[in-house]
């Protein structure tokens, strides 16, 4: 019963979004991102340029296209293999660009954990409580990768606005944020997920996250996807933020 709901949902999501069925057979493509960035059209009709830090295999990438045809999207992904896979699902599209290494507070090189459930891959180690709630991230792999600020590569990339800055960096959220200072009056939106419960160790929870975004000159817009538990406990929430004029 819980594979045909799951079935009937993506159904729905995908008939809603205009994308069609036939799209889940296509490499790359995500049900928990496009109904990300259905929501998110709700509240932004228009993007030019998309920064899309926490790239994975390219779900979100070629989910926004779908959305923001027009827009140019530039995709950062710090782990070589899933690097890869980015690359390869997305060299058709000519509007994505794509880059391997981290985002983050500091330029040079960062310990990271690449875990074997690649959605959960973090610069901070998953937390004992995320690893008893969803078992298949208690494995990883402790490698090493380059990590640039936002600061320096942003005047080295063409933005065209509206700007949506995207993180999806489990628990790194801030690290970025903070490399990125002095370049976020480019970012008209910004996008991230913030936890409720500790994911990641020493990661800051949203009253933290969501202080700092509104600090740094941003006023939130509404929630745009979540990860609860199968108790309905919400674990995660993926946030939409706008820059105030």
């Amino acid at each position: 019963m819980n594979l045909i709901f799951k079935l009937a949902e993506a159904a729905k999501v995908f008939s809603q979004s205009g994308r069609g069925l036939t799209s889940l057979l296509k490499k790359g493509v995500s049900i928990a991102s496009t109904q990300l960035l259905h929501n998110c059209k709700r509240y932004i009709p228009e993007v030019n340029t998309i920064l899309d830090v926490g790239a994975n295999r390219g779900q979100f990438a070629l989910s926004a296209m779908h959305f923001y045809p027009n827009a140019g999207i530039h995709s950062f992904e710090p782990i070589p293999a899933v690097y890869s896979a980015l690359k390869q699902n997305t060299r058709n599209v000519p509007g994505i660009h794509t880059y391997n290494f981290a985002l983050g507070s500091t330029t040079g090189t960062l310990d990271f954990y690449a875990n074997h459930y690649s959605h959960a891959s973090s610069a901070l180690h998953v937390s004992s409580l995320q690893q008893q709630l969803l078992p298949q991230t208690a494995a990883a792999d402790q490698i090493s990768v380059p990590v640039k600020c936002m600061d320096e590569l942003l005047p080295e990339i063409a933005v065209k606005h509206p700007v949506l800055l995207k993180l999806d960096v489990q628990g790194f959220e801030k690290e970025v944020l903070k490399g990125a200072v002095h370049c976020l009056e480019q970012i008209d939106y910004l996008l991230f997920e913030t936890s409720f419960v500790q994911m990641y160790d020493g990661e800051p929870l949203f009253d933290e996250m969501h202080n700092y975004v509104k600090e740094l000159g941003f006023e939130f817009i509404a929630p745009v996807g979540f990860l609860q538990t199968d108790e309905l406990q919400i674990l995660q929430m993926d946030l939409l933020y706008k820059r105030k004029k």
